[in-house]
């Protein structure tokens, strides 16, 4: 009998490892959500033990219970996000066991909860989605006929509409990750050859084509801010330059001397705000509410359901896995299908 187990500093193994992630050029991003999850391991450790130390063959039964933990507040916590946390405590001690941090191999016990795949993910009616385009252009409509006493806030005001009006059509014919979508560059969009590049999950590079109608929605965001530039320099307005002068598509307009993308958060809220001003999620119950997250599920199941191949469609959504695509999907496309095939039975 061991009565000295090998006692471990979770601190510093957390420490070594955000180091190791770094060192591997993981994206700004990903080290974040890691953190996330990491920090709250620690506290949680720190909370029920008292100590960072912790005796190593404890630490599946520690693991067990945080993720245990998880799993019971349903409110927080979906399944998919226990499994990423669960994914990110997996790395984080094998790691500590290739490094010889750790002698005993716990990866391998720690196993994921089943997700159901027959949940359907909300996503946007066709009827939905024409009465948020046709909102968002009355909106901008409106807005450059309004007459303000200072002329700043009118420009920046209908620059704002048009604005939110190009990041719905670019969630909408794009299927882009919130992340993705806020850090967008002007050189990215290629007229050319019709293509936009985006740079996804762990820095991987890949191609979507444009759809017509979003270039058409392009060249009047593009042609918008260009002569909101011209415009201001003729009359002397002062207003954030970044607007017209950025590289990135949707800069942030919260500072006047450092060029950064706009921030997934301000995009959420811009969503939010749009969905129910329209009066779209004012309908919908709190598990069918539609979020910018949504908007990718939209533009995935309606390419599906117009007979776009799985392959096809798992690379433009950037997933490294058509079985992920397919698990995503499938249900919802098969239970559509299946009122339009019932709909061919005559008697």
């Amino acid at each position: 009998m061991d009565l000295e187990p090998n006692i471990i500093d979770m601190t510093i193994i957390i420490d070594k490892y955000i180091n190791h992630l770094k060192i591997n050029r993981l994206s700004n991003a990903t080290i974040k959500n890691y953190k996330v999850t990491l920090y709250q391991f620690i506290n949680f450790v720190l909370e029920n033990r008292g100590t960072q130390y912790v005796e190593e063959d404890n630490i599946k039964t520690i693991v067990d219970n945080f993720l245990e933990e998880l799993d019971n507040d349903k409110y927080n916590y979906k399944t998919r996000s226990i499994n990423a946390k669960r994914n990110t405590l997996t790395g984080l001690f094998k790691f500590a066991n290739e490094e010889e941090l750790i002698h005993i191999s716990v990866t391998h016990k720690l196993k994921s909860l089943k997700i159901d795949a027959t949940k359907e993910k909300p996503i946007l009616t066709k009827d939905e989605i024409t009465k948020l385009l046709i909102f968002l252009e009355k909106e901008v409509s409106e807005e450059s006929r309004k007459e303000y006493e200072v002329l700043e806030e009118k420009y920046i005001n209908t620059y704002y509409k048009i604005r939110n009006r190009f990041i719905f059509n670019l969630f909408l014919y794009t299927g882009l990750r919130i992340s993705e979508t806020a850090k967008v560059m002007w050189d990215d969009i290629n007229l050319e050859s019709k293509l936009l590049t985006v740079t996804g999950k762990g820095n991987k590079t890949r191609w979507i084509p444009l759809n017509s109608k979003l270039m058409f929605e392009y060249f009047k965001y593009k042609t918008a801010t260009e002569r909101l530039e011209k415009n201001v320099k003729r009359e002397n307005i002062k207003i954030n330059k970044l607007i017209y002068s950025s590289v990135y598509l949707f800069p942030s307009l919260y500072r006047t001397n450092m060029d950064m993308p706009i921030s997934t958060r301000r995009i959420t809220i811009i969503i939010k705000d749009l969905l129910e001003r329209s009066g779209i999620n004012t309908k919908r119950n709190d598990n069918k509410k539609i979020t910018p997250h949504s908007l990718r599920h939209t533009f995935a199941t309606y390419l599906l359901d117009s007979g776009v191949p799985v392959r096809i469609v798992s690379d433009i959504l950037g997933h490294s896995r058509t079985s992920t695509t397919f698990d995503n999907y499938i249900q919802i496309i098969n239970k559509n299908r299946m009122f339009d095939e019932i709909e061919k039975l005559q008697f």
